[in-house]
């Protein structure tokens, strides 16, 4: 008789169709929109982005394809519900056969709003959540010019809803878009603060990805190789922005984004969420903030795991034990936001220790985020937390 075997557990792993990486890829933008037909281009940037000329290249390519191009330039950093409703009132006028989004996380999570809003009507705000959009949206190809969000690899896209000042998101498969083009030349301009800024949206989100409990093995693999390439080249990046450490940061952050796009992130982000609306920081730079204090909470979560994150940032870990080896992986974090000279405390960025049991309430309300994260966390976990990041 045979012996009943455990159950195996089942891994689900999504990506867009394709994903085109390399020094001038963008330049095959147009041949990659004829392969997916029509004739009609939305084109979503943002204002900064189009007096570089790299949204130029972008409609002359499609125009020689044969594309009539519109362009949207109205994104802002940080989007809020009002600009996604623009986008997709705007979309929806011409009834456009395919999106292209170059730019920023915020640009290329617009783009996939103008998509997903040509085949699903109504108010953006509807669509809020998790799995609430119902049809495919239009094809759209995404180009990123940061090396941070992961977006163009992502079924998300965040807005903020000012009143509430809540991050929030539309998520759902149809939001995937169908090719991603990833070419590290469009982040050759990229000014030193924004590279420091969403290369540490890169590395919590590769971090997050190792902690979630959503995590697996081809998600772990990925995220740790996501570490390694952005602690070696975001230094570099930040302060001579060369070809090869753009590269290295364009690579870490597309996998990075194929991680956590899977694993999804956890109490980091969520810890961001508490007050970058409030106060008004970057996405990227209260990640970057909330990370080492976050890692070092969540460490003893993943003991086997830590020994891979230490040998990826080249940490002597034989002498140390499981918990040294989690404060060694913090300390390295905090040694790499002093390089890029980016704020390590809250008060760093006025924000009055006086808010801190406010900010432990408003970290409980997101609860889908801390459900990924491995440890429990209670009002008082959550009050200390913030005094150590204060």
């Amino acid at each position: 008789m045979l012996k009943s075997q455990p159950t195996a557990k089942i891994h689900s792993f999504q990506l867009p169709k394709k994903i085109l990486f390399g020094v001038k890829s963008s330049e095959n933008v147009g041949t990659e929109a004829k392969a997916l037909g029509g004739k009609k281009a939305f084109l979503v940037t943002d204002k900064n982005l189009e007096k570089t000329g790299i949204p130029a290249k972008i409609e002359e390519s499609l125009v020689s394809q044969g594309f009539e191009v519109n362009l949207f330039d109205a994104v802002e950093p940080e989007p809020v519900l009002e600009i996604a409703e623009n986008v997709a009132s705007t979309a929806r006028r011409k009834k456009y056969d395919i999106i292209v989004g170059v730019g920023g996380g915020s640009v290329l999570d617009m783009a996939k709003v103008a998509a997903m809003s040509l085949t699903n009507p109504g108010p953006m705000r509807n669509y809020v959540g998790v799995d609430l959009v119902k049809n495919p949206s239009v094809p759209s190809i995404l180009l990123p010019t940061t090396a941070g969000t992961g977006s163009e690899v992502t079924n998300v896209a965040v807005l903020t809803i000012t009143e509430d000042e809540l991050k929030t998101s539309i998520i759902s498969p149809h939001m995937f878009c169908n090719v991603a083009i990833v070419d590290p030349s469009l982040t050759y301009n990229l000014p030193p603060r924004l590279t420091a800024s969403t290369g540490l949206d890169a590395l919590s989100h590769a971090l997050e990805a190792l902690i979630s409990v959503n995590a697996n093995p081809i998600t772990d693999s990925l995220a740790i190789k996501a570490v390694k390439l952005i602690f070696a080249n975001l230094p570099k990046a930040y302060e001579s922005g060369d070809p090869e450490s753009r590269e290295g940061m364009c690579l870490g952050s597309l996998i990075a984004g194929m991680s956590f796009g899977n694993a999804g992130v956890c109490l980091g982000h969520a810890a961001a969420y508490t007050f970058a609306v409030s106060y008004k920081v970057s996405h990227g730079t209260s990640c970057g903030l909330v990370l080492p204090y976050v890692f070092r909470f969540c460490a003893s979560s993943i003991p086997l795991k830590l020994p891979k994150i230490a040998e990826s940032l080249e940490i002597e870990t034989e002498n140390l034990g499981l918990e040294e080896t989690g404060l060694a992986i913090s300390d390295a974090i905090l040694g790499l936001m002093d390089k890029l000279q980016m704020p390590k405390r809250l008060r760093d960025l006025n924000i009055p220790r006086r808010d801190v049991p406010k900010l432990a309430e408003k970290l409980l309300t997101f609860s889908r985020l801390i459900k990924r994260t491995p440890n429990p966390l209670s009002y008082n976990d959550a009050v200390r937390l913030f005094e150590t990041m204060w």
